[in-house]
């Protein structure tokens, strides 16, 4: 009778521990699917956010190619006061410049730059702003005897991507200019 009631109560536990080992099946089958969901959408949110980045990335080098630019109209300017008229010597907000081909981008946008309408300057996006510190040091040239000092230039750019994110740079450029100005 032993025996009988030792095998009963084998065959007992062993169906008891089938149904636990059921159990924790289901268990960690339920947690690793929340460990993968979890991964998915920290991958998604990840290029979400590297998106973005992109575009601020693309505004900011769009404002440093206005800011190229705008150093090339400050070195055609001749004088002190002249200063450059939009668009024709440099773009404006209603007329930007386009920095790449329509086709490099799905939407046909691309990046643009334009002069900042919102510069604190009165006198402009880009103006003449001073002159640099007299010095004997070999930062003024003389030529011809006329002798010529470094100018400050302000320039205010915006960059803007094709999502519309935009980068303001304000930058001091200097120019070599003649000291005898009046």
């Amino acid at each position: 009778m032993t025996d009988q009631r030792l095998r009963q109560a084998t065959t007992l536990a062993t169906r008891r521990e089938q149904g636990v080992a059921l159990m924790l099946a289901v268990l960690l089958l339920i947690t690793v699917s929340g460990l993968a969901l979890s991964t998915m959408q920290k991958v998604a949110s990840d290029g979400a956010v590297a998106g973005f980045q992109n575009q601020e990335e693309m505004a900011f080098y769009a404002a440093e190619a206005g800011i190229a630019d705008a150093r090339e109209a400050v070195r055609a300017m001749g004088d002190r006061d002249e200063v450059p008229t939009y668009p024709a010597d440099f773009p404006n907000a209603a007329n930007p410049v386009l920095i790449s081909t329509p086709g490099d981008f799905e939407t046909g946008q691309q990046p643009i730059y334009f002069a900042d309408p919102n510069a604190t300057n009165p006198l402009g996006p880009i103006a003449y702003i001073g002159e640099g510190a007299m010095c004997t040091d070999g930062c003024n040239i003389t030529i011809n005897g006329t002798r010529y000092n470094h100018t400050k230039w302000k320039i205010n750019v915006i960059g803007q991507s094709p999502s519309g994110d935009q980068k303001r740079l304000e930058v001091v450029a200097t120019r070599l200019l003649s000291t005898d100005y009046h």
